[in-house]
């Protein structure tokens, strides 16, 4: 999957599922392979409030792991 396709499909997902602008970065970041700690560097937040909000993100989708939640996005 492109970048732009990326961009797109977690736009769609954004919308469709309500996210917070704060989860789709984090969103956006997850799907990019980064770990909760490059995440929070970049983001100026702490490890513990990115995995809340990955937390919340699945909640949110329905998911349980990163698989599933990958799956969701592209068959979005």
């Amino acid at each position: 999957m492109s970048e732009l396709q990326m961009e797109a499909a977690l736009g769609g997902i954004s919308e469709r599922y309500q996210l917070t602008q704060r989860e789709k970065e984090i969103l956006s970041y997850w799907m990019k392979d980064y770990d909760y700690i490059q995440i929070a560097t970049r983001l100026g937040i702490s490890r513990h409030t990115v995995k809340v909000h990955i937390s919340r993100i699945n909640l949110k989708l329905q998911v349980n792991s990163k698989a599933s939640l990958i799956l969701k996005i592209v068959g979005a």
